[in-house]
């Protein structure tokens, strides 16, 4: 379910807005406001104030354009344009801002364009927090929620005169934010509605994408030359599973971030990694005719993995609560529970969400060598403990 709320009523928007430059002033003062800002904008401004941002600051650092190639944001333009541009008048601007908040297209108005031009709110220039403090645009990002940003909410005071509402669109594949959908009012026509049109648009159009992932996935499967026997599973970039054999494949596989060094697979052991267009072959090692080894190494301090075949070595190196979570696993090989794991790394067993973080980094960036349902390493890493 999508989290947001409602700026402000429409019965008493103007009341309201003169209790948000009170706060305002307040908190730019260190005085007492006479109340608290949203728990999202207070947030945010906490955010500002660590890092110094200036409430009295100019307009947008211009940002530095994708070379080359258009921002993935700028792929789902004619889904939103058909959804939003028959509302777009001389009160209200439309913009997609990509995952680092930089403003790739807008549409609206005359008017409207004109007043963002003298906010420098144009293609080329960055919205995120940290260039032009709180905005719905980099809120939307910092929070990962859709985000309406209504008069002094906005943290720099030259933004006091309008009102914004955001909502991020991810991507699908790697669960990350191709950018945000913006929609963008002087803040006497805001309507306090429009995070919840704009969150709206951005869900449909996440459908859209799953679907057009979906059908990426069947093409890759049908062109594919794949084993007629044997065990393999199919895989695009992002680890989805587009077609297997001989396994029961999850959905999504986790690869580590060099596949072609080989890495641990649940269902099919130590795996080589094979290009194919849009994505991967995995095989079991032997299979593959390649040997691959999967040897760990536990210090004192600290652990690493070293990986052995086609005459290369890489060795990655684990620090930290990572090292202490595989090293707590090469001392219970026989799989230990995730209240019995965080008790040990954390001291507490309630600290499930972190244990599964960890493990989660762990596998993103080795394949998948810590294994669940008890958590365990696979059974094809070697072990050599160093440890006093």
């Amino acid at each position: 379910m999508v989290s947001y709320d409602v700026a402000f009523v429409p019965s008493d928007e103007k009341s309201h807005r003169e209790v948000l430059a009170r706060i305002h002033a307040a908190w730019c003062s260190g005085e007492r406001p006479p109340a608290q800002p949203r728990p999202v904008i207070e947030q945010s401004w906490l955010r500002m104030k660590r890092s110094g941002v200036n409430p009295a600051k100019e307009p947008a650092e211009i940002a530095d354009r994708p070379s080359g190639e258009d921002a993935p944001i700028l792929a789902v333009l004619p889904l939103v344009k058909g959804m939003l541009e028959p509302l777009l008048d001389d009160d209200v601007l439309l913009v997609l801002a990509d995952e680092r908040g930089t403003v790739q297209w807008r549409g609206g108005g005359r008017k409207m364009m004109q007043s963002a031009d003298r906010l420098a709110f144009q293609p080329g220039r960055r919205w995120s927090e940290q260039a032009v403090g709180t905005n719905a645009i980099g809120t939307a990002l910092s929070a990962g929620i859709p985000v309406h940003v209504h008069a002094a909410e906005h943290f720099c005071i030259s933004h006091h005169g309008w009102s914004c509402a955001a909502a991020p669109v991810v991507d699908p594949r790697s669960g990350r934010p191709l950018g945000v959908i913006d929609l963008s009012f002087p803040v006497g026509e805001a309507n306090p509605m429009a995070v919840a049109l704009v969150a709206s648009i951005a869900r449909q159009i996440g459908v859209e994408l799953k679907e057009t992932h979906r059908r990426e996935l069947r093409r890759m499967a049908a062109s594919a030359r794949t084993p007629a026997a044997g065990q393999w599973a199919l895989v695009d970039h992002w680890g989805w599973v587009a077609a297997s054999g001989g396994i029961a494949a999850a959905d999504r596989i986790r690869l580590p971030g060099m596949p072609l060094d080989g890495f641990s697979v649940d269902g099919l052991g130590l795996v080589r990694a094979e290009p194919l267009h849009g994505g991967w072959l995995l095989r079991p090692a032997a299979s593959s005719g390649t040997s691959v080894q999967l040897e760990l190494t536990l210090s004192a301090h600290r652990c690493w993995f070293t990986i052995r075949g086609s005459g290369a070595e890489t060795i990655h190196e684990l620090q930290g609560r990572r090292a202490s979570v595989v090293s707590w696993l090469a001392d219970h090989s026989g799989g230990v529970s995730g209240r019995e794991l965080a008790e040990a790394i954390y001291g507490r067993p309630d600290a499930l969400a972190a244990v599964r973080a960890e493990i989660s980094r762990i596998n993103r960036e080795l394949g998948t060598v810590v294994h669940s349902r008890p958590y365990r390493l696979a059974e094809s890493i070697q072990v050599i403990d160093r440890r006093m």
